[in-house]
């Protein structure tokens, strides 16, 4: 495997220094020393193996000690400016790139930079960490935007970007997000299918830990003072508490505490944007940051994991529980206003064996009673003799059907 790193160097701007001498009045001149003195210093004479017209161009080959690698360092001289590539091969990446990293080390730990100014213009060091490490923030990016959506939505639907981030985020977002339709609802669906793709790491930072007032604390608040109309009855801990529920959260303390309470989520999340800038860009990146942001996004990511577990069992359970009530109490008012149409006669028959007769009687005003789907579907699993035949009430969708022709199969 080979691989190589670049490197210009730019002189200084020194004064020259002048000794007199009064012996023999000789003015002496230090003059700097130039970039192959330096790699002769630090790794020893090598071997010239390939040289241009006037020296503008020279190879010089490099082995280690026990020969394992050859180093090849092109030295190419341009006016004052001096660009070197250094290239060697390895049998393995790993080998190579560690390789690398000493000779690069040796370099930067040198006198070099007490004349120079060295720029590294190509860093295959820093490639090969970036590459390792953009799968684990791939992932990690992915896992918290799928933790993001799972409680956003569970919790407000299809106003899930508008209940709670703040107006000014919201628009940044819309805007970023691209659509080229001018029709307002597709326009919407277009943001509600990327709003959270089109966040920037800072973005979702903003999102998640800056306080603000909402419509849900207005409500709560609307609740409680509903609730009790005599403050003064009220104990000082009540008090207490009723304030710290009222006053400004983030979306993390509202949504997203109770899931990540072992971890500073705020901190990681920090530290992985900055590093996140390097990786993303193509900076700097060596081992040592390299060993630290595997550290942590192994730790948030993690946290991101288990929250998104607590997530599906714990809230999407309460939601379902909550939609099931929500649903049983649309069942019992739409029988409430059945029998409050039925004649006073028929209600005085009204038993399971009449059950039948009952509900031929009022075909015509069954039909005005939609009950939906997954009710009917539910009803119609219990055993027969619990339940009057439906076949009369109407349904929303067809999910009915499907399921019927499922069961016959």
């Amino acid at each position: 495997m080979t691989i190589h790193n670049n490197y210009i160097f730019l002189p200084k701007q020194k004064k020259k220094v002048q000794e007199q001498h009064h012996k023999d009045d000789v003015i002496h001149i230090e003059m700097p020393r130039n970039i192959l003195f330096y790699i002769k210093e630090i790794f020893g004479n090598p071997t010239e193996t390939d040289k241009y017209l006037l020296d503008f161009k020279v190879s010089y080959t490099y082995k280690t000690a026990n020969e394992e690698y050859t180093v090849i360092f092109t030295v190419i001289n341009v006016s004052k400016y001096t660009y070197l590539d250094i290239s060697l091969n390895r049998e393995t990446i790993e080998d190579a790139i560690q390789s690398l990293e000493d000779i690069h080390n040796k370099i930067t730990a040198s006198e070099i930079e007490d004349n120079y100014i060295m720029i590294v213009s190509y860093d295959y060091i820093s490639e090969y960490y970036c590459n390792e490490a953009y799968p684990k923030l791939n992932e990690l990016e992915r896992n918290l935007r799928r933790l993001l959506l799972n409680t956003y939505t569970i919790n407000f639907g299809t106003e899930y970007f508008e209940t709670t981030i703040k107006k000014d985020l919201q628009e940044k977002i819309k805007k970023a997000v691209q659509s080229r339709t001018k029709n307002p609802e597709k326009r919407k669906i277009e943001q509600l299918k990327k709003f959270f793709y089109s966040m920037e790491f800072g973005d979702i930072q903003a999102l998640l830990f800056t306080k603000n007032w909402t419509i849900i604390e207005e409500n709560d608040k609307e609740k409680f003072l509903s609730e009790t109309k005599n403050l003064s009855k009220l104990t000082d801990e009540e008090l207490r508490a009723a304030f710290e529920k009222f006053s400004p959260k983030s979306d993390w303390e509202r949504l997203f505490s109770d899931k990540a309470a072992d971890v500073n989520i705020e901190q990681l999340i920090e530290a992985i944007r900055l590093q996140r800038n390097d990786i993303a860009h193509c900076k700097f990146f060596y081992k040592e940051k390299y060993e630290s942001f595997c550290e942590i996004s192994d730790r948030l990511n993690s946290a991101i994991l288990e929250a998104i577990n607590i997530t599906e069992k714990k809230d999407f359970l309460n939601k379902k529980a909550e939609f099931f009530n929500i649903s049983m109490a649309g069942i019992s008012e739409k029988f409430a206003q059945l029998l409050a149409v039925m004649p006073e006669s028929i209600k005085l028959k009204s038993s399971y064996e009449n059950t039948e007769y009952i509900l031929s009687m009022f075909k015509d005003k069954l039909k005005a009673f939609t009950v939906p789907a997954y009710i009917y579907k539910a009803l119609s699993e219990l055993p027969k003799n619990h339940i009057p035949t439906l076949l009369n009430i109407e349904t929303d969708d067809e999910i009915i059907e499907e399921d019927e022709e499922k069961n016959n199969s």
